[in-house]
């Protein structure tokens, strides 16, 4: 089946399951990614638009200080919440190799889309190689005994509720909080703490209480984020 198919299969299964919910939206692919419209919204899925490319580029990131250290010895990441693949691009981008799990059967075949759209870019195709991109969740994925031990690093960005006083997320972001939800991020999380060997990696809204009674060992706080690093080793 062609990534087209599965994207459309996925839009069609999301709208039988959830009739009640805001799906009237489309897709249209094009050479470099997806486009995404609905009546009130339109957005465009791929790594190589401009305003990304920028933020790739950008120095001294917080998201690739969380997941290295001094040693240089974290060379496999594990997303646990791929999401739009954004942040794993990243992470790729900084010479890592990342598997990136997604839950949501179309939200996992658009970044699926733009990945392999990436594959004709010069600059950029090596960083799309490095990044395995898999349908499951992170509960399936890390119970598995096939996966474990294999990542030095795992990252999680799960879905929290906006604050009232917060901006207004995104229309990719919002439309990205309406088809997924945190699926026992909790007990995930604890998996996590047992299978990564060095740190798991845990975003966070800046003003947020720690997730867990478990305190982070360290902290890189942004304007707005922070990421709250737990040592393993």
């Amino acid at each position: 089946m062609t990534l087209s198919s599965k994207i459309n299969e996925a839009l069609e299964k999301l709208r039988h399951q959830n009739p009640s919910a805001d799906t009237d939206f489309h897709v249209e692919l094009s050479t470099d990614g997806v486009i995404v419209c609905g009546n009130q919204f339109k957005f465009k899925h791929s790594f190589s638009e401009p305003q990304f490319l920028k933020r790739l580029i950008q120095p001294n990131q917080l998201l690739i200080k969380a997941c290295t250290n001094k040693q240089r010895s974290i060379r496999k990441v594990l997303d646990l919440t791929g999401g739009w693949g954004m942040d794993s691009f990243i992470i790729a981008h900084n010479g890592r190799e990342v598997t990136m799990l997604e839950q949501n059967q179309l939200v996992y075949a658009i970044t699926a889309h733009s990945l392999k759209c990436i594959e004709t870019n010069p600059k950029l195709a090596q960083v799309a190689r490095r990044i395995t991109s898999l349908h499951s969740n992170g509960q399936a994925f890390l119970t598995d005994s096939v996966n474990n031990d294999q990542f030095d690093c795992i990252y999680l960005d799960p879905m929290f509720p906006s604050h009232k006083s917060s901006a207004k997320p995104s229309k990719e972001m919002q439309l990205l909080q309406k088809m997924t939800t945190n699926v026992d991020i909790e007990s995930v999380f604890k998996l996590a703490l047992g299978r990564a060997k060095n740190r798991v990696v845990m975003k966070r809204p800046l003003k947020s209480p720690a997730f867990s009674d478990i305190q982070p060992d360290l902290v890189y706080r942004e304007k707005t984020i922070r990421f709250d690093i737990y040592l393993t080793t």
